[in-house]
């Protein structure tokens, strides 16, 4: 019994260690590396200075140790004239520098033009994003100089619209009423939407699946 007790409790410390290195080793894969952000930097300095007359780098890094973003570092960099805020990362494919400054600015476009939309078909207590495929954008090489390009360009975005109330039964109506009410005026050909019910605590109102719609 003795041995029994004493192999458990060394099972148990190994365990423990164990445990304990995976939580260490996870809380490091968290933490941005000092050195591969100033290389982040570093590689978007020439591509930002060659490409963009009115554009320039942040101090900030984006670091992506979740894998939601093309990149692991990417440098940050602003558009003076448009306000626009895109990232700079060498592709992890090619290893080609690109930026996001099309798609980001798309985005923007949008999600100002529809944003009195949203506000009269669901009130204020909504939230919306817009999002474009960056990848599918810049392989279109259209000029960023049009600013309805995104209107006949041939890329859907996705909007996002969270609604922080418990779900309705003619949610759907208004959804699609507000979709048909973007393509008559003339604001968008085509987009998916993806409606969620969040309150907002962060509390899920539904179950978790979002209802997504397209024009």
């Amino acid at each position: 019994m003795k041995r029994f007790w004493k192999w458990a409790f060394i099972a148990t410390g190994v365990l423990v260690v164990g445990i304990g290195g995976l939580v260490f080793a996870f809380n490091q894969s968290m933490q941005s590396n000092p050195d591969e952000e100033a290389k982040a930097i570093q590689l978007a300095e020439p591509y930002v200075a060659e490409r963009f007359d009115n554009a320039e780098l942040t101090t900030e890094v984006t670091f992506d140790n979740m894998g939601n973003f093309p990149f692991e570092y990417a440098a940050t960099a602003v558009d003076s004239v448009t306000g626009t805020e895109f990232f700079v990362y060498a592709d992890e494919t090619t290893g080609e520098v690109v930026d996001t400054f099309l798609a980001s600015k798309w985005e923007d476009d949008v999600t100002d033009v529809i944003e009195d939309s949203v506000m009269t078909a669901f009130g204020r207590d909504v939230t919306y994003d817009v999002f474009y495929d960056e990848v599918a954008v810049r392989e279109l090489d259209t000029s960023a100089a049009n600013p309805l390009a995104y209107k006949t360009a041939d890329v859907v975005p996705t909007i996002l619209v969270t609604i922080h109330r418990e779900p309705a039964s003619g949610d759907e109506a208004l959804v699609r009423t507000w979709m048909a009410a973007l393509q008559e005026s003339d604001m968008l050909r085509h987009a998916d939407v993806h409606v969620d019910y969040v309150a907002k605590n962060g509390e899920i109102l539904n179950d978790g699946t979002p209802s997504i719609l397209s024009f």
